[in-house]
């Protein structure tokens, strides 16, 4: 059974970029926007964003190193590729949860004979 169609107002992406190829990237301190070309799937995406942002993510990645941070582009996917309304950020990696405490042996109790 197929439901009659809904209508969506945007399609929301977030895109994992590789953070080395992030530390590659030379932007100039003079320059206010950047356009990222992403490659993604047979597909190339299109990014405007903030320069500054592209040296942030840098700085970040030179902090935690390529496989301490996430790098990622979110933003709406138009019909041409473009991501609109988009933001580039780094951030470090959540770590992995501890692995869950072994209960210490429980001694069984002690029997007395005496009584209380």
């Amino acid at each position: 059974m197929f439901l009659p169609p809904i209508t969506a107002r945007a399609i929301k992406i977030s895109v994992l970029l590789n953070p080395t190829e992030i530390l590659a990237l030379r932007v100039p301190f003079d320059q206010q926007r950047v356009t990222l070309r992403v490659k993604v799937e047979g597909r190339e995406l299109h990014a405007d964003v903030a320069a500054k942002s592209v040296r942030k993510a840098i700085a970040t990645i030179r902090e935690l190193g390529s496989d301490g941070c996430v790098v990622m582009i979110v933003g709406k996917l138009d019909a041409d590729d473009a991501v609109l309304e988009c933001g580039l950020s780094a951030q470090a990696k959540a770590p992995k949860p501890a692995p869950a405490p072994v209960p210490a042996d429980k001694s069984p109790a002690r029997l007395t004979t005496e009584n209380p």
